[in-house]
C-alpha cells in the first residue's frame, strides 16, 4: 500500500473512532442528564400525604426483587427474549421471584464479603449456576453461549459492591484475573444494539466519591500488606435501587430520612414517601409485603 493510500485509510479509521466516541459521550451525557432529572427532589404540593418506611437490609433486597418482577421492561423480556440472572445476594431474591428458585441462600453466590475471619456464605453449598431465561422459561445453556444470543434489549442482571447514587454509579469487586462474570458481561452491554444491564443494588450500598477515582487507585499495582480486590465501575448501566422498586407500584415523591440503625437494622434505610393519599397507600401495602423478611443468612 502506498503512503498517500494509507494516509486515506487511517483517515477513516479515525473518523470512524472519532464518531464512535463522540455517540457514546452522547449517550452518557442523555443518560446523565435523564438520571438528574429522575433524582430531582420535588415539592410537597397541596393534597400530598407523607409517609415513613423503615427497610432492613433483606427487605430491601426482597422490596427491589419484587419491584424487578414489576417491571415493565423486564416483563415484556419474560414474554419475548433473554433474561439472564447472574449470582449475587440480591440477584437470589431476583431468582426466586422470577423463577420460583428453591435453594438454600448462599448457594447462589461466588464473591461475598463476610466479617472477618468468618467464612463466606456460600461455603459447604453445592453452586447454583447463572441462570437464563428464554420467553420467561429456564433453560440448561451455558452462560457464555446465552451471552452470544442476546440482542437489543435483552436484559442481564448483575450485582455491585457499591454505589453512588447521585453519580448514577455502581461498582464491583473483580476477584477473577480475567474479570470474571463482569467482563464476559461487559462485552454484551456496551456499544450500539447490546443488551441492557440492570443492576441490582441496596441504597445499604451507598459510598461518597467519584467511583472511576477508586477503580483507578485500586487497579495500581503495589505491594498489598491485606488484599485490596480490583474494582470495577459498571459501563452503561441501569440502577436499580428500593426507589426504583417502589417506583414501579406507585407514582410517588421518596427521599431517604436516616440510614443504618441496631438490633437488626444494621445497614438498613429509611424512606419518606409523598404524594397522593392513593398512590402512598399503594407503597405502604408493597412495603408491608415485604416486612419480616428474614435476614439472608
Amino acid at each position: 500500500m502506498n503512503l498517500g493510500k494509507m494516509k486515506k485509510v487511517l483517515g477513516v479509521i479515525g473518523l470512524v473512532l472519532f464518531t464512535t466516541a463522540c455517540t457514546e459521550t452522547k449517550k452518557e451525557q442523555n443518560m446523565e442528564e435523564q438520571v438528574k432529572s429522575n433524582q430531582a427532589v420535588a415539592d410537597l404540593v397541596d393534597g400530598d400525604v407523607i409517609a415513613g418506611i423503615n427497610l432492613t437490609v433483606s427487605e430491601g433486597k426482597r422490596l427491589i426483587a419484587k419491584g424487578i418482577a414489576n417491571c415493565p421492561a423486564v416483563k415484556a423480556k419474560l414474554q419475548k427474549g433473554i433474561v439472564i440472572i447472574t449470582s449475587g445476594s440480591t440477584n437470589t431474591y431476583i431468582a426466586e421471584e422470577l423463577t420460583g428458585l428453591d435453594a438454600p441462600h448462599g448457594s447462589f453466590m461466588t464473591g461475598n464479603i463476610t466479617p472477618q475471619g468468618t467464612p463466606g456464605v456460600n461455603e459447604g453449598f453445592e453452586r447454583v449456576p447463572n441462570i437464563v431465561l428464554i420467553d420467561g422459561k429456564k433453560v440448561e445453556m451455558d452462560f457464555e453461549e446465552a451471552l452470544k444470543q442476546t440482542t437489543e434489549g435483552d436484559i442481564i442482571f448483575k450485582g455491585a459492591n457499591m454505589l453512588n447514587y447521585e453519580k448514577h454509579q455502581a461498582a464491583v469487586c473483580i476477584g477473577a484475573p480475567d474479570g470474571g462474570t463482569t467482563a464476559r458481561v461487559r462485552k454484551v452491554t456496551t456499544g450500539e444494539g447490546k443488551a441492557k444491564l440492570i443492576v441490582p443494588i441496596g441504597l445499604e450500598k451507598q459510598v461518597y466519591g467519584d467511583l472511576n477515582d477508586y477503580e483507578e487507585i485500586a487497579s495500581v499495582k503495589t505491594e498489598q500488606l491485606a488484599y485490596v480486590p480490583r474494582v470495577w465501575v459498571h459501563k452503561n448501566a441501569e440502577l436499580f435501587t428500593e426507589i426504583e422498586a417502589i417506583k414501579t407500584f406507585a407514582s410517588v415523591n421518596i427521599i431517604p430520612f436516616a440510614a443504618g440503625g441496631l438490633a437488626g437494622r444494621e445497614g438498613g434505610i429509611s424512606l419518606a414517601v409523598y404524594g397522593s393519599k392513593e398512590e402512598v397507600q399503594k407503597v405502604l401495602d408493597i412495603v408491608a409485603s415485604v416486612q419480616g423478611e428474614v435476614p439472608f443468612k
